[in-house]
């Protein structure tokens, strides 16, 4: 019977797929609901490897399941591949831009996807040696930096019938990591004034920026009162157009986490 040593082979043999894929997705980034590149890149993989895919799910264009097997227990597998803006980067331990501005992977998301993918490959393998029966289910879920992509995808019942999903994440060690993260809300707050020249009539403007930096202090105070391991943090995403025009309108965008 196969054992782990097996598995372990399988995986060396595809170490140059793998590891050409994830470069290949990290040469490739895209920022959340655009990853089209990757999701095609990621789903071809396993369509090839005979996974049946289902692309897209959810409404979402870069969401897809790739299954593999019949019956049950269901194995979900998560998968991501989102970029972030402006994290453009060369392979390189220095900052060092491919294209200024332009997104990056950041927190290792060109290897989660294709983790997923050696995981699934690696069990599909396993069960056909053994003759199991069950279901392997790849989840490729897009927009995991913003955390909307599985929200959606879960309204619209994708994950349902699942009996475990399983996740990885790159770190310093290799683990199992069996904790529990805060949960999060993810909110814009978005206020609209009265525009005016900031010099000759700033008595005719209200100035929606003064609301987004009013909001941040009433925020700030709310810190005395929420428990520890809670977390408040914020960005401003419009403060205006020009410093000498009253902004009409301006957007804060906040993240809550709480156990």
């Amino acid at each position: 019977m196969p054992g782990a040593e097996d598995v372990i082979a399988y995986l060396d043999g595809l170490r140059e797929d793998l590891s050409s894929a994830a470069r290949d997705v990290w040469q490739h980034p895209q920022v959340g609901f655009k990853e089209t590149y990757a999701s095609e890149r990621i789903a071809a993989m396993l369509s090839a490897h005979g996974f049946r895919i289902l692309m897209p799910v959810a409404g979402i264009d870069t969401a897809f399941v790739a299954e593999w097997g019949e019956g049950r227990p269901v194995v979900g597998i998560l998968g991501e591949y989102d970029a972030l803006p402006g994290l453009s980067q060369k392979v390189t331990a220095s900052k060092e831009p491919v294209e200024p501005g332009a997104p990056g992977h950041a927190c290792g998301h060109n290897l989660l996807g294709v983790a997923g993918l050696g995981a699934a490959l690696a069990a599909r393998r396993q069960m056909e040696a053994e003759g199991l029966g069950g279901t392997v289910r790849y989840f490729g879920c897009p927009a995991e930096e913003t955390l909307m992509g599985k929200v959606f995808m879960a309204r619209e019942g994708v994950f349902d019938g699942v009996d475990a999903f399983l996740t990885w994440h790159p770190m310093y060690a290799n683990t199992l990591w069996a904790a529990s993260s805060a949960a999060l809300n993810s909110f814009k707050l978005s206020f609209h004034g009265r525009a005016a020249h900031a010099a000759s009539s700033p008595e005719a403007g209200r100035s929606a920026l003064d609301a987004v930096m009013l909001a941040d202090v009433g925020m700030n105070y709310l810190r005395e009162h929420i428990i520890p391991e809670a977390r408040i943090h914020s960005v401003v995403t419009h403060g205006g157009e020009a410093p000498n025009i009253v902004p009409s309108f301006a957007q804060s965008w906040y993240y809550v986490r709480a156990p």
